[in-house]
């Protein structure tokens, strides 16, 4: 494999039609994907078969990490230049509006319940909530796939006495008897691809925004919840509060996170204070490239 560093970090897009992408530098090989636009960045690796070209490049397919493509089929451009800071943050703010809808999910669930126990529907609210958890899920599996991303950080939430309740409304299954499921982890920091950025911004762009109506909607499911008998709100509330002072002392008293992951109690913090108060923290990581 050889290197010319004039074909780094251009944009690979099709001469025709569309441009296929190979997994190695030949036409023998499996067929990654065909794409009509954007097909991904180079990286400066060529190899020359036959006398001709073949391009590395960063696959964005969301499966590969490289593929190949010949130099008559493509074109390649020098893309906008688009800061990483810019994407990195676009990134996080997903994230963020993540974990609070979640966290707003898991009390919306427990007044549900609470509602159900009042001998009330709550049909209409576990509907919206099912909903929300979906695009939650959905953001958050793409995020955890590592196409784009690497260094991710995985938590859960310490309302752990409300997941239960959560995993009912989007199981469809009835609050009485429910499991003692008590965690629900979600990607709560990751880092992106240096050679993805461009693929990141153009095709998530919108993602962001999206996120931003989830968590507006989540808000005002929570405070329609809310409107309950003043004895269910403050009972809901206690145990939030129970299950914060709980996570923070255990954690401290044992020093666990110091230990396990380098870093203090308190810089876990950060990861913090969401919504209604739930901590979250690191579980784990996860390095994919």
């Amino acid at each position: 494999m050889k290197y010319n560093p004039n074909l780094f970090n251009k944009g690979v897009f099709p001469r025709f039609t569309s441009v296929t992408v190979y997994a190695k530098p030949s036409y023998s090989s499996d067929v990654l994907y065909e794409i009509k636009g954007f097909a991904g960045m180079t990286d400066g690796n060529y190899e020359n078969v036959d006398g001709w070209n073949w391009y590395r490049l960063g696959a964005v397919d969301g499966k590969n990490v490289w593929g190949w493509v010949r130099e008559d089929y493509v074109e390649l451009k020098t893309v906008d230049p688009i800061e990483y800071n810019q994407a990195q943050a676009q990134l996080d703010l997903i994230i963020d509006y993540n974990m609070k809808i979640l966290t707003n999910l898991l009390v919306c669930s427990e007044l549900c319940r609470n509602l159900e126990r009042n001998g009330k529907s709550s049909s209409y609210y576990k509907s919206q909530i099912k909903t929300l958890y979906s695009r939650v899920a959905n953001r958050n599996n793409i995020i955890r796939s590592g196409s784009f991303t690497k260094d991710i950080q995985e938590g859960e939430s310490t309302l752990v006495s409300f997941v239960p309740s959560l995993k009912a409304v989007v199981n469809d299954t009835p609050f009485v008897g429910v499991g003692l499921v008590t965690t629900i982890v979600l990607v709560i920091g990751a880092a992106l691809v240096a050679s993805l950025v461009t693929y990141f911004y153009q095709n998530f762009k919108n993602t962001a925004s999206e996120a931003s109506y989830d968590y507006e909607a989540s808000e005002e499911l929570l405070n329609i919840l809310s409107m309950l008998p003043a004895a269910e709100r403050e009972k809901a509330l206690a145990l939030i509060n129970k299950d914060v002072q709980k996570a923070y002392q255990e954690g401290y008293g044992k020093g666990y996170w110091k230990s396990a992951t380098n870093i203090t109690w308190f810089s876990i913090l950060k990861y913090g204070a969401i919504a209604v108060g739930a901590i979250w923290v690191v579980k784990w990581i996860k390095n994919n490239f």
